[in-house]
């Protein structure tokens, strides 16, 4: 499997999102497989590579908070992405999102870096770490990211997510390799095969 899929939709919480997945047309969740789901955590950096190998029991913990949170994280997508929607979240989800952040254990600490010092903010356990990091990508990419700019991939058998950064603004696909050149393959057999009718 490409490894590249953990990472396509552009911010932490989108490729959560995207653990639950179709690939050769079936549907998958990485967070039920052990080792897609620390390659996942590994290729988001959300963990520093010195945690890897994840004991069983904490990588069976940590995915079952991060499969609650991706529920969060869709319901988030759906939202923005509601026909007729103005891009705005849900005082029901704003309050979820604000639950979700008021229970993580957060320690702050002083960085200093080329004579410039500023404050960083990490959770205190591997479980907090890992979900303040998803949540942090949420307020930051609906802080600098349009709502618009969040879409679905337009490929009919894909359900991935990804953020469009695109400077037109009209990215379609998840991947180009993944889904822009299946479609692009398929118009072709399409047309080939109607020219031979």
């Amino acid at each position: 499997m490409d490894r590249s899929i953990f990472t396509l939709g552009g911010a932490a919480w989108i490729n959560l999102v995207n653990t639950v997945n179709r690939y050769n047309k079936q549907k998958n969740d990485f967070l039920t497989d052990p080792a897609l789901a620390s390659q996942w955590l590994e290729a988001n950096q959300l963990l520093p590579s010195s945690a890897f190998p994840l004991e069983p029991s904490l990588l069976q913990a940590l995915t079952a908070e991060l499969a609650s949170l991706r529920e969060l994280c869709q319901q988030i997508i759906s939202e923005l992405q509601s026909a007729g929607g103005d891009g705005q979240l849900s005082e029901q989800v704003v309050a979820a999102l604000r639950v979700r952040i008021g229970q993580l254990s957060i320690s702050a600490s002083l960085i200093e870096e080329e004579g410039r010092i500023s404050i960083a903010y990490e959770g205190q356990s591997m479980t907090d770490r890992v979900m303040h990091r998803i949540l942090h990508s949420v307020t930051d990419t609906l802080h600098k990211v349009s709502a618009d700019r969040i879409r679905k991939c337009e490929h009919e058998e894909c359900i991935l997510h990804f953020v469009d950064t695109s400077k037109s603004g009209k990215r379609r696909w998840c991947s180009m390799e993944l889904c822009g050149n299946r479609h692009k393959a398929a118009e072709f057999y399409a047309k080939k095969k109607q020219k031979h009718v």
